[in-house]
C-alpha cells in the first residue's frame, strides 16, 4: 500500500501508554455495547418476547444516555487525550514525565474544548480553499481533512513557542508548501482505515449471522452488534495508528524547511 509504517510505529511508540490508555476507554464501551445488545435480544426472544415497538421505547433512553456519554466524554475527556496523542507524536517531550506531562501541556495550548474545536474549525476553512485570492488555492478534499488537520496540529506542537495560534499557522504554510505527498500518502491511510473497519466487521458478522440464525434469534442485532463492536475496535486501535502515520509524513516532508512568512501573516485571516 506503500505506507510509512516504521515512522507510524515509531510514533505510536512515543504515546503507547495514552494511546492504550484511550483504547481502554472504548473498549469498555465495547462492553456496554454487548450488554445492551444481549438486553435487546432478551426482549425480543421468539417465546414470550415483546414486540419491536416495546423494544424500541426500551432501546431509546439506553440509546439517548449512551449517546449523551460519549458526548460528555469527548468534551471533557477525549479531545484532551487526542491532544495530548498528537503533542507525543510530534517528538516534544515534556517538561514532567508520564502521562501528566503531555496532558499539562496541550492545556497550555488549547485550554478548554471550545478552544479545541474552535481550533479544528479554522484549520477546515483554511483547508476549504485557501488563499482563495483565484489563484492556485490549494483545497483538501474533505474525506481527508479531519486527519490532515490532526497532523498540522502534531506539526504546530513540534514547533513549540509560547503562541500556539501561530505556530498552528506555520504548521498549515508549510502544509500548503510541502504537503503534497503527505496529502496523497493520508488518502492511502484512510483505504487502510476503511480495510481494517471492513475487516473487523466481518470477523464479527460472519460467526454472529452463524450463531443468531441458528438458535432463531433477529439476525439484525447481530449485524448491528458486529457493526458496533467494529467501530470502537477500529476507533480504538487502527485510528490512532492513521493519525501517527499520517503525522509522521507530514513531520518528516517540513522537517528543515521555513515557513514563508507571507504566507503565515495571510492565514491570520482564518486563525486570528
Amino acid at each position: 500500500m506503500g505506507l510509512n509504517f516504521r515512522e507510524a510505529l515509531s510514533a505510536l511508540s512515543r504515546a503507547l501508554p495514552l494511546v492504550l490508555f484511550r483504547a481502554g476507554i472504548f473498549v469498555v464501551g465495547g462492553f456496554a455495547a454487548v450488554i445492551f445488545f444481549g438486553m435487546l435480544l432478551l426482549v425480543l426472544r421468539p417465546n414470550g418476547g415483546a414486540g419491536p415497538l416495546v423494544a424500541l421505547l426500551l432501546a431509546l433512553p439506553i440509546l439517548l444516555g449512551g449517546w449523551a456519554s460519549g458526548r460528555l466524554l469527548q468534551r471533557f475527556f477525549l479531545f484532551r487525550h487526542r491532544a495530548a496523542m498528537l503533542y507525543l507524536f510530534s517528538e516534544q517531550r515534556p517538561a514532567a514525565p508520564g502521562l501528566a506531562g503531555a496532558l499539562q501541556e496541550t492545556e497550555r495550548s488549547i485550554p478548554d474544548h471550545g478552544a479545541w474545536l474552535a481550533l479544528n474549525h479554522a484549520i477546515g476553512r483554511a483547508f476549504a480553499g485557501f488563499p482563495g485570492d483565484g489563484s492556485a488555492a490549494i483545497t483538501v478534499h474533505p474525506v481527508t481533512a479531519e486527519v490532515l488537520g490532526q497532523a498540522v496540529l502534531a506539526l504546530a506542537f513540534s514547533r513549540g513557542g509560547t503562541d500556539f495560534k501561530h505556530s498552528i499557522r506555520e504548521g498549515l504554510a508549510l502544509f500548503f508548501c510541502n504537503g503534497d505527498e503527505t496529502r496523497c500518502l493520508a488518502r492511502r491511510w484512510l483505504g487502510f482505515s476503511v480495510a481494517g473497519l471492513t475487516l473487523l466487521f466481518l470477523c464479527l458478522a460472519l460467526p454472529n449471522w452463524f450463531l443468531f440464525s441458528s438458535v432463531g434469534a433477529p439476525v439484525w442485532i447481530g449485524m448491528a452488534l458486529a457493526a458496533t463492536i467494529a467501530w470502537l475496535l477500529q476507533q480504538a486501535f487502527v485510528f490512532p495508528f492513521v493519525l501517527a502515520g499520517v503525522s509522521g509524513a507530514l513531520l518528516a516532508a517540513t522537517r528543515g524547511h521555513t515557513p514563508d512568512p507571507d504566507l503565515v501573516e495571510k492565514l491570520a485571516t482564518v486563525l486570528p
